[in-house]
């Protein structure tokens, strides 16, 4: 393909220049501004298939779609904004809905559900009530006699690296040895990756005068859970790995020996950390620990998350004590407490002035995830 590039004063001149060159069927291949007035790159009609000149063409096509992609960004994103403020101005008890719970740390994928079906003529405080009740009602949360501690079995502790692993494990050992005596809890550490890990975990045993037992591999921790199956309670310490990590999907290799896994989740992560956590190590699990609470100002996106996973909430925790700060969970706190988060202010609050910005963003990535969205609350009435 022979293309040819054309300098003119403005677009008409240059299409009159180029029908003259290279006849009234001529492409336009891109166009860009020139010192000049503008620069124009076209070829003949009949030259387009022709062999060994496709880079050309392909870099102006590739400039193109670029252009294209950008001037698509800037139109979606003023459109999200007009139809933000449109919004607030036809339906502002769903706005109002969804600036609290973005402002609270809630997702834009829930956030969105739960506005919609927020029932018509429900605004200002009963709104608010309204979405109160929603959340308690969509935490789920272990029942009580039924989480590990009371129900007894082997249970695996995994999660990322510097969720508390190893201390909530402490704490959960320390509650079973209270509840059903030192003889039926039994400790493993298999995570063979953290210096001191064993070590760390041999102290707690101690003191809580319990089996503590060492396996370095799959092969090896099926055969300790042999020799321990008269134990009511069999607690195992996994190696933390990012959730990025190619070995952190092996922790669901756990399954196939009979161990369940209790996710455990740092509460004052961002929500991408949490959602990740979720993704690649709570499929599948029993249940979920939301550790450091205390830490936490704003535990909005663990819950959004546990929401839109179905993932039971068993314990929280809230301090290094061993085992005073292992709670059972509490819907109606936690929600609250997630709320409130909303109204502190902070340099990184929302002002007015930024909600249609943040809408033009939010829909962009919404779109980069309509077709891989969590589940939608059921009991949102």
């Amino acid at each position: 393909m022979s293309a040819r590039t054309f300098v003119a004063p403005n677009a008409r001149v240059g299409l009159a220049n180029i029908r003259a060159e290279l006849g009234d069927d001529a492409v336009v291949l891109s166009t860009r501004p020139h010192p000049q007035g503008i620069e124009i790159l076209a070829s003949a009609y009949g030259d387009l298939a022709a062999p060994g000149e496709s880079q050309a063409v392909e870099a102006s096509g590739s400039r193109i779609l670029s252009e294209l992609a950008r001037l698509r960004g800037m139109l979606q994103n003023q459109l999200a904004g007009f139809a933000w403020n449109a919004g607030r101005k036809r339906d502002p008890a769903r706005v109002a809905l969804m600036q609290s719970l973005f402002a609270a740390g809630f997702g834009g994928t829930l956030a969105r559900a739960l506005a919609a079906r927020l029932p018509r003529g429900v605004e200002g405080e009963a709104a608010q009530r309204w979405l109160r009740q929603v959340l308690i009602r969509n935490l789920p949360v272990v029942e009580a006699g039924r989480d590990p501690v009371m129900q007894g079995g082997w249970f695996a502790l995994v999660g990322s690296t510097g969720s508390g692993k190893t201390t909530t494990l402490a704490k959960l050992a320390a509650r079973a040895v209270e509840r059903h005596g030192a003889d039926k809890v039994a400790l493993v550490a298999a995570d063979a990756y953290r210096i001191g890990a064993e070590a760390q975990l041999r102290i707690y045993a101690e003191l809580l005068g319990v089996d503590l037992h060492a396996a370095r591999d799959s092969g090896e921790l099926a055969r300790r859970l042999d020799t321990l199956a008269a134990h009511k309670l069999v607690l195992i310490d996994t190696a933390g790995f990012a959730p990025a990590d190619a070995r952190a999907p092996a922790t669901r290799q756990l399954d196939t020996l009979g161990v369940r896994r209790l996710l455990v989740v740092a509460a004052g992560q961002q929500g991408t950390a949490i959602e990740q956590s979720l993704v690649r190590f709570g499929q599948g699990a029993a249940a979920c620990i939301l550790s450091k609470l205390d830490e936490a100002p704003q535990p909005a996106a663990a819950l959004d998350s546990l929401i839109r996973h179905r993932l039971p909430l068993a314990y929280v925790t809230s301090g290094q004590r061993v085992p005073e700060d292992l709670h059972r969970p509490h819907a109606v706190y936690l929600v609250d407490r997630a709320l409130r988060g909303g109204q502190t202010a902070t340099p990184f609050t929302l002002s007015s002035a930024d909600w249609p910005l943040l809408a033009g963003v939010d829909a962009e990535r919404s779109l980069a995830l309509d077709s891989d969205v969590a589940p939608i609350p059921r009991n949102a009435r």
